[in-house]
């Protein structure tokens, strides 16, 4: 549980750098004026993330892999030696496994986040009734909730470790 910590540090100071580049960018909404370039910097970082997702996504099959392998192994009455090697391998492949599962998490809450901003923007368009109040397509208030979230596993399982040393 302490593990998420620093990977949401990295996504938060991902964001919040691709937004402020992308605001620093000069796009500006035509009919306005208003500066619009934070959204597209943090789709163009979206979209970075996701280019690489096939490679990622697909170490995910190395896990059943390598634990059919151990089964296999175990079944057929190999050495002990044999199995020894396919359950470091089996260590492996779910460390592997929570990587890619973290990784679909993180670039599927960018994508939301920016899917929503778009929503937001449409019906503003297209409606006389305007929802300027709708913090979640602010940029930092959905890092708060991100950091917010994290900070709930982080001090458990600093709780946790603490009453294990206790114990």
């Amino acid at each position: 549980m302490e593990s998420t910590g620093l990977p949401i540090i990295v996504i938060i100071v991902g964001v919040l750098t691709s937004y402020y580049l992308g605001e620093n960018s000069g796009i500006q909404n035509a009919s306005n004026h208003k500066y619009i370039g934070g959204l597209f910097g943090t789709a163009v970082a979206t979209m970075g993330m996701f280019t690489t997702g096939v490679y990622i996504l697909s170490m995910s099959g190395f896990g059943p892999i390598a634990d059919n392998a151990g089964g296999i192994v175990e079944m057929s009455n190999q050495h002990e030696s044999v199995r020894n090697i396919t359950d470091r391998l089996d260590a492996v492949g779910n460390v592997t496994k929570a990587n890619t599962k973290g990784y679909s998490v993180g670039s599927a809450s960018l994508a939301c986040f920016l899917l929503f901003s778009a929503f937001i923007d449409e019906v503003n368009y297209i409606s006389d009734r305007k929802f300027p109040g709708v913090d979640i397509t602010k940029v930092e208030v959905y890092l708060a909730g991100l950091m917010g979230a994290t900070t709930v596993f982080v001090f458990a399982s600093f709780a946790i470790s603490a009453v294990g040393n206790a114990a």
